[in-house]
């Protein structure tokens, strides 16, 4: 618990700068001007800025090379089953909301294959990056986050009262930009923990201690 307050205290601070970010995107590159779809992609947003924290994404004053691979699935389960489970049961609550929010807010994402692809292919990036971190880069989790994924995604057919179909006539401009929204939040979010969540949380914790 103390963890995770630490977390959202840090987290808070980005999450404001992220609101103004999200906006231009959402209005001025997406052109959507719908509020509801903004709300979506900021809390989209808000979710991946958490991921990178929890997950330990190196930023630009933290980067060190540690090579710690873990390629043999279940291993860990024999010395410590305890913490193995625990973990487990992390990995895949983390990444539920990936697999939920995808179909949930871009139409273009609501196929099986695609969200699993996604948390496949956002797993994978996080465990490279683990490579510059002090992190264990480990095929288990890159297995439980992609369960994950598959948790939320079939959480997210549930909770949807019925699969709104693609209309056969949608301007394939407007499908091509759906489908790499997410990409481009993903990268702009990677880009702000990268180079400005030090920065800012060097200025937000000189104020906090110089009171």
């Amino acid at each position: 618990m103390v963890r995770l307050f630490i977390i959202g205290v840090d987290c808070f601070p980005i999450w404001l700068l992220v609101i103004p970010v999200i906006a231009i995107l959402q209005y001025f590159v997406f052109r959507q001007r719908g509020f509801g779809k903004f709300l979506m992609a900021l809390v989209f947003a808000f979710y991946l800025i958490g991921v990178f924290f929890v997950t330990g994404i190196p930023t630009f004053d933290s980067l060190r090379i540690e090579f710690h691979f873990q390629w043999i699935p279940l291993i860990d389960i024999v010395n410590d089953p305890v913490g193995y489970l625990k973990n487990t049961a992390l990995n895949i609550i983390l990444f539920i909301p990936l697999g939920f929010l995808l179909p949930a807010v871009w139409k273009e994402y609501r196929s099986f294959k695609t969200t699993l692809l996604s948390g496949f292919a956002l797993s994978l990036l996080i465990e490279i990056l683990q490579i510059f971190t002090f992190r264990l880069t480990d095929v288990d989790d890159l297995i439980t986050n992609t369960i994950g994924t598959v948790a939320g995604y079939y959480l997210w057919k549930m909770a949807a009262k019925r699969i709104v179909k693609q209309s056969s006539e949608e301007d394939e401009e407007k499908k091509r930009s759906g489908r790499y929204e997410p990409i481009i939040i993903l990268a702009v979010m990677f880009l702000i923990h990268f180079f400005l969540k030090p920065l800012v949380l060097n200025v937000v914790w000189d104020l906090v201690l110089g009171y």
